[in-house]
């Protein structure tokens, strides 16, 4: 239920904004799935961590920091530089979504 009501009305973001789960989904398929598990249950692994994962074991303002400023140890891209903050927290929102769906 928490997942379809999530997909219905997105999640807040940081600053109140309605973040778009579904904006989101379509970036991950874009720009995340190369790499990322972004599948709706996807495999628990953790190198490079699936969404679901990300969703299980981090807070919205660390998965907001990892993709903005990914370590300097990591191949991932700085979405800050290619991506609005709307469409960060879109993302964001996306991942949150998939905690605890099999």
């Amino acid at each position: 239920m928490r997942f379809a009501i999530t997909l219905a009305m997105g999640l807040l973001t940081a600053t109140g904004a309605l973040a778009d789960v579904a904006n989101g989904a379509s970036l991950a398929g874009e720009w995340c799935v190369r790499c990322h598990d972004i599948s709706v249950g996807g495999e628990m692994k953790t190198m490079p961590p699936s969404f679901a994962s990300i969703a299980a074991f981090r807070a919205a303002e660390q998965i907001q920091m990892r993709i903005m400023f990914p370590t300097m140890h990591s191949s991932m891209p700085a979405w800050a530089m290619m991506h609005s903050p709307d469409e960060v927290d879109d993302l964001v929102a996306y991942i949150q979504s998939l905690e605890g769906v099999d």
